[in-house]
């Protein structure tokens, strides 16, 4: 049967003949209906081949079956213009951005006024527009911007539905509220010009909310220097939430039943019940899910239930996506706290077990919109028509610059005097310190590096290189004891361990935080890579000339040589969390009295030997002496050039 007649559905959604947002068996009885019938609306040719028959039948299944084949396109946005007045004059939709706006720009200057105000069927025309539209990737919003200055003139003579303006204007309002492009609802502002044309008053005001999606998104105006300002606020509405972002949350899993909440705001136990940002649900330990979510202060494309997307010995992980702050900042994964609901004490209790820095950054994700812009272009524009197009050109200007996403401060990278150094968040963990008795019988460590034991350590930061004399003159107004100078990115040396409290004093004071020395565990846990460990005999390899400056590279060479003492930081390679130097170079001073491992005495001020562990060996050691878990000792007022220090916090 030959297709003669007009379409009479509309989608954008390849097989979905009844124009519903979907691909389904109410599409298959459409079309039945259609072959029994004898009707020819060509939507129901979904296979394009001129006939409807059983083979459109066969085409619909195999929709329903693998998925409906939705048009794609490039992720930004994408903007339409219609200038109306006794015909439309159409810019159809495409990507805006520094590229094409010149076209748009070309666009807007060629309209021209004419009589004639076609506004409602302009309206129409752009639903129609925007619901056969080429999907962008990440489509968030959809929109339709109208600025007029009167009512309707002629739309009732483009269409024979509609007998009164009243009964077009309400079919109009009807396709905002119901429509759906791509799932998405159309946001629908209007823009009105009042001024003496103005003979309906009430018809005026009548349209411009019934061309609104909502009260909010009409706006009455008595004066052109208005119009800019209003499609400048509507321009940072839409680009405004055209981010989103994706938030995994790594927990340790808890009973059914169990009340959990996620805190994204600055709270601690007394606040945590005025948290104005939280995600909160219900834990099911058989699905391993949050059910019954809750989301206060942004909105989230999760759902009200999530499933881990997969588990880590008692470690859940969930991933929730499309998030968007109401306050339009971005999230700090830094903030972020669990807390469980105990019944007995009708409080929350932070969870001992949840770690902020364990969590993946936050992805920001790019979204899409798609906006029409409908322009009156009718002959009472005259005297406005130049302010009109000169506001459009700002609004585009607007639209096509996204704003990219503040980047999220690196809680680890910080400036002092104009020197710059990088701290490295290091994951807490259990690991074993320490060697076991083999290597000690076969001459391969010694014997304070025994008995290997248990330690666990909770998360903190190190220093991603040992200080450097930059950093140091940068603390200590330009001061610097180092033998070894000429190359500011060295280590700093010839530093008691007294040397290092006045400097960290210093520093503490220079950045309000609170850095320190590390532990001779955190130290170990870190060289050997933490978490990450490959089990290396150095820190980042088992070949040390990869990883360390030591005797035969740096001493051997003879002190007429420029490779002859310490180095400047990072020229090695780094280990497996991104740490430089941690064997060899310099000693690095740790906070702790040395003292056997399986010793509980501790130091007794009165005593004449103030002993302090120093770790790392140095650019005149052997090898051995710059094993990762190889222990010195030094005493606290030593100043020498073999030892520098790194710090930590």
């Amino acid at each position: 049967m030959a297709l003669a007649a007009p379409n009479r559905y509309v989608s954008n959604i390849d097989g979905d003949v009844n124009a519903d947002g979907d691909v389904n068996i109410a599409d298959i009885n459409v079309l039945i209906d259609a072959i029994m019938s004898g009707r020819t609306d060509s939507q129901c040719d979904v296979n394009h081949d001129g006939d409807i028959t059983v083979a459109d039948i066969n085409y619909l299944i195999d929709l329903i079956l693998n998925g409906p084949v939705i048009p794609t396109a490039e992720t930004g946005v994408y903007l339409g213009i219609i200038g109306y007045n006794q015909t439309l004059n159409t810019k159809e939709l495409s990507l805006l951005d520094t590229t094409t706006v010149v076209g748009f720009n070309d666009f807007v200057s060629s309209l021209t006024t004419q009589q004639g105000r076609l506004l409602y069927y302009s309206v129409d025309q752009a639903i129609d527009a925007l619901k056969t539209a080429r999907n962008p990737r990440n489509l968030k919003n959809v929109a339709m911007v109208t600025f007029t200055k009167g009512v309707d003139q002629g739309s009732l003579m483009m269409t024979d539905k509609y007998d009164t303006e009243a009964e077009y204007a309400n079919a109009i309002t009807a396709r905002l509220d119901n429509e759906r492009i791509y799932g998405q609802p159309i946001k629908s502002y209007t823009i009105g010009l009042m001024n003496d044309n103005i003979k309906d008053a009430n018809q005026f005001r009548s349209n411009l909310y019934a061309l609104a999606s909502d009260s909010t998104k009409a706006f009455e105006i008595t004066d052109m220097a208005e119009v800019t300002p209003y499609f400048e606020s509507i321009a940072e509405e839409l680009v405004g939430r055209n981010m989103s972002e994706t938030l995994t949350l790594i927990f340790p899993g808890v009973g059914t039943g169990t009340r959990i909440r996620f805190t994204l705001d600055d709270v601690d136990s007394e606040t945590v019940n005025d948290s104005q940002i939280y995600i909160e649900g219900t834990f099911s330990l058989k699905s391993r899910s949050l059910t019954d979510i809750v989301y206060n202060g942004m909105v989230c494309n999760a759902g009200d239930s999530v499933a881990a997307t997969s588990t880590d010995g008692m470690f859940v992980n969930m991933v929730f996506d499309g998030i968007q702050l109401d306050n339009e900042e971005t999230i700090d994964k830094n903030k972020i706290q669990e807390w469980y609901w105990i019944d007995d004490q009708s409080a929350w209790e932070a969870s001992t077990e949840f770690s902020a820095s364990r969590l993946p950054d936050v992805d920001s994700v790019y979204s899409s919109t798609l906006v029409m812009l409908l322009l009156d272009c009718s002959s009472v524009m005259d005297e406005n028509f130049d302010e009109m197009q000169a506001a459009v050109g700002t609004f585009m200007d607007r639209l096509q610059n996204i704003p990219e996403p503040e980047p999220i401060p690196d809680p680890g990278l910080i400036t002092v005097n104009g020197v710059t150094f990088q701290m490295v968040a290091i994951e807490g963990g259990t690991f074993k310190m320490g060697v076991d008795t083999a290597m000690v019988e076969m001459g391969y460590a010694n014997n304070d590096e025994l008995p290997a034991h248990e330690v666990t350590l909770e998360p903190y930061f190190i220093g991603q290189t040992e200080v450097t004399q930059e950093l140091w003159e940068a603390v200590m107004e330009g001061t610097n004891p180092s033998a070894f100078t000429g190359n500011p990115m060295r280590p700093v040396e010839q530093v008691t361990w007294e040397d290092c409290q006045i400097f960290i004093e210093r520093l503490n004071e220079l950045t309000g935080k609170t850095f320190r020395l590390p532990t001779e565990a955190e130290w170990e846990f870190a060289a050997r890579g933490g978490n990450e460990s490959a089990g290396y005999l150095y820190a980042g390899s088992d070949f040390i000339d990869e990883v360390a400056w030591y005797y035969d590279n740096s001493y051997a060479m003879g002190i007429g040589n420029d490779d002859y003492g310490t180095h400047a930081v990072a020229t090695k390679s780094p280990n497996e969390l991104g740490l430089y130097d941690m064997s060899g170079n310099v000693y690095e001073w740790c906070s702790d009295w040395y003292k056997p491992y399986d010793s509980e005495d501790t130091y007794d001020p009165s005593h004449s030997i103030n002993r302090r562990v120093i770790r790392g060996g140095c650019w005149f050691d052997a090898p051995t002496d710059c094993r990762s878990t190889c222990r010195e000792y030094q005493l606290a007022g030593m100043r020498t050039y073999s030892i520098g220090f790194r710090i930590a916090m």
